[in-house]
Parts: structure tokens; sequence; C-alpha cells
């Protein structure tokens, strides 16, 4: 069982709303399949299980200002570009839009970012 703790978005998440989220490379990878378990700021007193899960999907992602890379199911380098693609991508993660998303990246990890897209299943399994 691999643990994904959160800070943001927790309406969303529970919601079924957000789906998918955008972390740094990990040392041992989430992989397709994996259960995962979601958490409300897991490592502080007031830390909150959100559910269980299973990792539908795992994309390496590049962030850039203006433009997502990503190596698509057959391996092939994609890109998404357009405003509605991007937008798309924005409110799948949590984001009101394609900016707020940008201005996350920018201040907290910096552009362009290359990380992992992780997607989930829904509903949660509750306790």
């Amino acid at each position: 069982m691999t643990a994904i703790s959160f800070s943001v978005f927790k309406d969303k998440i529970i919601s079924g709303k957000k789906r998918q989220t955008i972390r740094k490379v990990r040392k041992n990878p989430i992989r397709e399949g994996m259960d995962l378990e979601l958490y409300w700021w897991q490592r502080s007193p007031n830390n909150e299980f959100l559910g269980k899960t299973t990792c539908l999907k795992v994309t390496e992602i590049t962030i850039h200002r203006n433009h997502i890379d990503y190596l698509d199911s057959m391996g092939y380098k994609s890109r998404i570009s357009s405003v509605y693609g991007l937008l798309n991508f924005a409110l799948n993660d949590g984001f009101s839009n394609w900016d707020e998303l940008v201005t996350f990246f920018v201040d907290t990890h910096g552009l362009p970012f290359t990380g992992s897209l992780i997607e989930w299943d829904y509903p949660l399994e509750l306790p």
C-alpha cells in the first residue's frame, strides 16, 4: 500500500472531481495497479484518511509555461498545447485554470517541472 498526502483540494478529492496528482519522480515509483491510500496532511497531528483506491495510470510529464510534454500509451512523445487541453488538464488536477496551475508550479518547483502524473480510480473506499 502506498500513501499519498495532500494539503490542497480536499473537497475535490473526496467528491471525485480531482482524480490525479502530479508528483516528483519517486525513488520507488508508483505503478499502475498499485493500491493507494490518500491522506489529508498525513504527517501532521490533524491528519485524515480520505480513502483507499487503485492507481489506474502513471505518466511521465514535463510541465512548461505553455504546454505539457508526455509519453503516450504507445511510448511516443506527445504534447498538450491547446487552450482547451491545458484548461482540461488543470481542472482535472483541481486548479481553476491553466494559469493557476503554472503559478503553483513556478512557486513550488520551478519550470520546466518533470514528474509523474498519477491517476486513480473513483469512488474511494472508505474505512
